[in-house]
């Protein structure tokens, strides 16, 4: 049984494990995307949070049948729009196309944990200036010109150092990877 069928089968039994699962496996993926809509990463980890207290109290998992990480993702995604147009920060609309990929081109469990500790080892063999810069945007959903400041550098080194960064991944990981890796930037 792939994992987030057994995660689903734990959810409609009523197990918490089945909570613990789904937040241990989807948790740091659903905030680096949903830092993509939002500016700060603690908003980010708070609509996360929300998607998962929702699915749990309104047990909406017993209408899943499969494609559960569609269904997060997409949780969040509106969860986010919902949260940008109540502050009135942006009127945004996404469709997948715009994401570059259907619900049909999503990898399976296995694929995605391939591809993300992929993405992960990649990271850390980015020289260490460029992996805390890479890191403080992609990761954390810090804003250029707040990295600058913390490091006592320019926004344009920032800029010049992300750039980098984003060349040296697209050279060293798989198409695939990538793919995912343009989820979080």
């Amino acid at each position: 049984m792939e994992q987030t069928e057994h995660v689903l089968a734990l959810l409609k039994q009523g197990d918490k494990r089945g909570l613990e699962l789904l937040f241990r496996q989807f948790y740091k993926p659903l905030v680096m995307y949903a830092t993509r809509y939002v500016p700060l990463q603690e908003d980010a980890e708070d609509i996360v949070q929300d998607v998962f207290v929702k699915l749990w109290e309104t047990q909406r998992f017993e209408l899943i049948e499969r494609n559960l990480r569609s269904y997060l993702y997409q949780s969040v995604n509106n969860r986010c729009l919902d949260v940008l147009e109540k502050n009135k920060m942006v009127r945004v609309e996404v469709s997948d196309s715009l994401l570059g990929f259907t619900e049909a081109d999503m990898p399976d469990d296995e694929e995605w944990n391939t591809r993300m500790d992929e993405i992960y080892a990649a990271v850390e063999r980015l020289p260490e200036r460029t992996r805390e810069i890479f890191t403080a945007i992609v990761f954390q959903g810090k804003r250029y010109k707040d990295v600058a400041d913390e490091l006592g550098i320019s926004v344009n080194t920032v800029k010049t150092t992300m750039s980098r960064a984003l060349s040296a991944l697209r050279n060293e990981l798989t198409d695939r990877a990538c793919v995912l890796l343009m989820l979080f930037v």
